[in-house]
């Protein structure tokens, strides 16, 4: 949908061959040409395929997206975009997104089946029941909602960093890559996986690298973190996240200045 959003062919997330068309060539050659705009994107430490990054679904797309979350074994989504911005649409309700009993939807083989629903003023999660149609396999997905991202604005750092917090138990439960989507799958994803990866980083080692880690992004999926605003961005949620865990444990004061030099 975006002229200038092209996957990187190194990390291009194949979608194997579906149903319809196996008949027609053989696995081994057609694996390939089933297209979703979307790329593996390593972790921390570099560990391979942590996440998913990819253009928000569509109508004609929502399938291939479902698939793709069940061929990785993706088990969390997180969503970072309004479904309309500037009065344009960026992205179709590709899940159950409704109280009552508009529960259940079906996209091509993959049925979609909300278990519950949480909504808060910046974040609705859901848990939903994936179930593949053609093999009754079925698996549990945590969908998280960040509703409080604007399109040509930032939320605030202690927004995003409880929206990672919560997310994160289902994200280290995963059999697969955690799903990440804004419209294009660069901007706000981009966003989000830097300061995710610099967070368990100062966990870690209470030392942050933003600017490895974002050519490091860039590599995996040309576009990632898109404007200055949101690269500085990254280092305020990372000093409110080091502000945070200062107010529980005072021996990391001395860190943070580092990172406010950085800031500043």
């Amino acid at each position: 949908r975006y002229s200038n959003v092209i996957p990187n062919p190194e990390t291009r997330v194949p979608l194997g061959l579906k149903s319809s068309s196996a008949s027609s060539c053989t696995t081994s050659h057609c694996e390939s040409e089933q297209y979703i705009n979307a790329n593996f994107v390593r972790g921390y430490l570099c560990a391979p395929k942590s996440y998913i990054a990819t253009q928000a679904p569509m109508e004609h797309t929502r399938e291939d997206f479902w698939q793709l979350a069940w061929e990785q074994q993706a088990q969390v989504i997180l969503m970072l975009t309004g479904l309309e911005e500037n009065q344009v649409s960026r992205c179709c309700e590709y899940w159950p997104n409704t109280e009552g009993g508009d529960t259940v939807r079906v996209y091509g083989h993959y049925q979609v089946v909300q278990l519950k629903r949480e909504v808060s003023p910046e974040c609705i999660m859901s848990m939903l029941l994936l179930v593949n149609t053609r093999t009754g396999g079925k698996r549990e997905v945590a969908h998280f909602w960040l509703t409080a991202w604007p399109m040509n604005g930032l939320p605030d750092p202690k927004t995003v960093i409880q929206f990672l917090l919560e997310a994160r138990p289902y994200m280290e439960d995963s059999l697969g890559p955690t799903i990440v989507h804004c419209s294009p799958g660069t901007g706000r994803t981009g966003t989000l996986i830097a300061v995710d990866i610099q967070m368990v980083s100062y966990d870690d080692t209470k030392i942050v690298d933003v600017l490895d880690c974002v050519t490091r992004l860039r590599q995996d999926r040309g576009g990632a973190v898109q404007s200055k605003e949101q690269y500085i961005f990254i280092y305020k949620v990372l000093n409110e996240y080091a502000r945070m865990l200062q107010s529980h444990n005072p021996s990391i004061a001395s860190s943070m200045t580092s990172i406010n030099h950085l800031i500043t």
